[in-house]
């Protein structure tokens, strides 16, 4: 009875541990990291930041309203001094009156309105603040971009870090026959030790490999979660493999991509910044243009000698409006220098978009036959590895007629061995170059 409830706890386990394993395609993978990469979610935060901009900036050219009250007591009361023949004409020359002006206690109530009827740079500030509003979505845009290269090219590893393992299992089948056999023949006294040595060297080494291998496995695949924005305690799968991979390479040929690139993440973002210099012109011109403004200002001011401000005694009011009108006549050539500046400025950004736009000119000239490079060698090394696999296997049966040394055999392991890795190697940069190309487009 207790080793059917331990079965059944411990299937319960392997199933729990398959139910929080989610399997990715490498859309999905992109897709995931999207909605939860931080730094994704830092930039959707500044679109809402930008948005609240907005608000503020408009909310300038919205009425103002303020309420202000004030109470003061005047410790010791302001005394005036007065030439005394003012008040009595028999008074003694130098002889002065003294008299105390104010109250002790005062207070006041302040209600006051302003309205902003026109000005320049506020409406260009205003047309500026949703621009910046667009620069924010853009950058979140990128942002997203970006977090999906890093997951494009972390997916990568992990594919090519398991088709790596995948190799080395296969050799190390084939070793671990090839020694057990030799170990047999060695104890039978049929072969000497070193022939038996170096099989099991060889075997020690596929070992070696292989373990190094899964670790890289393991780290590639906490890479891609950690780009993700995924739970480095859950599990993860991926539900495409390398020759999917390569596959879909082959039907959508990057060669054959003819983007713009002004879809480039660092065009567009120079070209905003373009725009924005325009905006800054246009701006250093408007402190040319007059401002003018509306103000109401009504209070309320009691003066007591006491502090009975709540009985029924008379407050004293004061209401006034009016017009404020602002006209610039001369900053002695101040303005003009500045909006020649921002001329000067906008002129410099046009000549960077240029330079920008042949340097992605000449990059995806230079993406594209690396590219081409990249996947005729990939397909010379996936070949070589056919090569060195066959006549690795070849040696192995040799082996066992005793037409081929052991050490023959470890020689050619190793052959294979450099193979393998010059294969994944290639893999690796093609897929790089890949990666680029999407940067490159902006995908």
């Amino acid at each position: 009875m207790k080793i059917l409830v331990i079965s059944a706890l411990l299937l319960s386990q392997v199933s729990f541990a398959q139910e929080s394993s989610t399997s990715f395609t490498l859309e999905e993978a992109e897709e995931y990291g999207v909605n939860n990469n931080e730094k994704v979610k830092n930039a959707l935060l500044d679109i809402e930041i930008a948005r609240k901009k907005v608000w503020e900036t408009t909310a300038i050219g919205l009425p103002q309203v303020s309420a202000k009250g004030e109470f003061q007591q005047l410790l010791d009361i302001p005394v005036s001094v007065v030439d005394a023949s003012l008040f009595n004409p028999m008074a003694e020359p130098g002889d002065v009156m003294e008299f105390s002006m104010g109250q002790e206690f005062s207070t006041s109530a302040t209600f006051t309105a302003s309205q902003l009827i026109f000005d320049g740079s506020y409406i260009v500030g205003l047309k500026f603040s949703k621009f910046f509003q667009k620069m924010a979505q853009t950058s979140a845009t990128n942002t997203q971009n970006e977090v999906k290269a890093l997951i494009r090219e972390a997916y990568y590893n992990v594919l090519v870090a398991k088709e790596n393992v995948a190799l080395l299992d296969s050799i190390e089948l084939v070793t671990k026959t090839l020694w057990e056999e030799t170990k047999i023949y060695f104890e039978s006294g049929f072969i000497p030790v070193e022939e038996s040595d170096q099989v099991e060297i060889a075997f020690n080494r596929i070992r070696a490999s292989k373990n190094s291998g899964k670790r890289q496995i393991e780290v590639a695949m906490n890479l891609l979660k950690l780009q993700m924005g995924y739970d480095f305690e859950k599990g993860l799968e991926l539900s495409q493999t390398l020759d999917d991979v390569l596959a879909k390479l082959e039907t959508n040929n990057p060669m054959q991509q003819t983007e713009d690139v002004k879809q480039n993440a660092n065009y567009i973002m120079l070209d905003q910044q373009r725009e924005s210099s325009e905006y800054s012109l246009k701006n250093e011109k408007a402190a040319y243009l007059p401002s003018l403004g509306a103000f109401f200002n009504h209070s309320q001011n009691a003066f007591r000698s006491e502090f009975d401000f709540f009985e029924n005694k008379p407050w004293y009011p004061t209401t006034v409006w009016g017009v404020t009108l602002n006209i610039p006549i001369m900053s002695s050539g101040q303005k003009i220098a500045k909006v020649q500046q921002a001329e000067m400025k906008i002129e410099q950004d046009e000549n960077s978009l240029q330079n920008l736009e042949r340097s992605l000119q000449f990059q995806e000239i230079q993406l594209k036959a690396t590219y081409k490079s990249s996947v005729e060698l990939m397909e010379i090394e996936s070949s070589n590895v056919d090569l060195a696999k066959r006549v690795y296997e070849n040696a192995v049966i040799r082996k066992k007629t005793g037409t081929v040394s052991a050490l023959e055999v470890t020689q050619l392991q190793s052959q294979l061995l450099t193979a393998e890795s010059n294969y994944i190697r290639s893999v690796m940069d093609m897929l790089n170059v890949k990666v680029q190309l999407d940067k490159l487009y902006n995908q």
